[in-house]
């Protein structure tokens, strides 16, 4: 199955983007203020964005995405940041996503480092086939998700190759997938879960983020997988409910 096929299969058209590792003298940077997640709609509609070091404001890009290995330089202290937060002047409110400071700073030291091999700065572009690109995410619905994590595992024994994660929206998206470039068994990742970055993704929307080379798998079965399957009509007929397939066949492809 071609890309196109797929994104008509799942109606994900205009919902992947590609993310790429390059060096940053070779690209036009691009400066960004806030969250990057407020600017993934604009990529999605068609727009190229190249970070590198300290070209994003957010203050927590470069550190999680893998950019810089070392812990945030949050005012007041990471760990209390993520934590129950400090009433000292200039200190941000505390999210209360980990039980302590301690435990918010192990969990970062557990992150996965030197993501960014000889490469120095991130493009986040629309997903184009036959794009060779590190990481390739799918903002999706909870049906497409499905359909994603089922046809990422088809050729794959293991139940747990497809992960969910307590960390930030671009740990999940961009390090944790770079890391599993370098695993014998690359595993996908559900991304867009952030409650920090939940406010700039659509109510019933999450991500799913996968290496370019195991995308490029998903997209060789599609020909076998239970698109051709009567388990899929129902999903199918909901997804693509006004295109009226009730008495349509199962697949265009069967």
């Amino acid at each position: 199955m071609s890309y196109g096929e797929l994104i008509r299969e799942i109606k994900l058209e205009g919902r992947l983007l590609a993310i790429t590792r390059v060096h940053r003298d070779e690209e036009q940077l691009t400066d960004t203020f806030g969250c990057i997640y407020k600017v993934l709609k604009r990529v999605l509609a068609g727009e190229t964005f190249v970070f590198a070091k300290d070209t994003c404001s957010c203050s927590g890009f470069d550190h999680n995405t893998g950019l810089r290995d070392d812990m945030p330089n949050t005012p007041g202290g990471f760990g209390i940041f993520l934590s129950q937060g400090s009433d000292q002047q200039w200190t941000p409110p505390g999210e209360k996503f980990k039980c302590d400071p301690q435990t918010a700073e192990d969990m970062f030291r557990c992150l996965p480092k030197e993501v960014m091999g000889d490469y120095d700065a991130l493009k986040f572009e629309p997903y184009r086939e036959g794009m060779k690109a590190d990481v390739v995410v799918a903002f999706c619905n909870p049906d497409q998700l499905s359909a994603l994590i089922v046809l990422h595992g088809y050729d794959k024994p293991e139940y747990d190759r497809v992960i969910a994660t307590t960390v930030s929206g671009c740990a999940s998206m961009v390090r944790i997938p770079l890391d599993e470039l370098r695993r014998e068994k690359p595993r996908a990742v559900i991304t867009g879960t952030d409650l920090a970055a939940r406010k700039y993704v659509g109510e019933g929307e999450l991500a799913f983020a996968v290496t370019g080379p195991e995308f490029d798998k998903m997209l060789a079965v599609t020909e076998e997988c239970f698109f051709h399957s009567p388990v899929w009509k129902p999903v199918r007929n909901r997804l693509r409910a006004e295109e009226h397939l009730e008495d349509a066949k199962f697949t265009d492809l069967a």
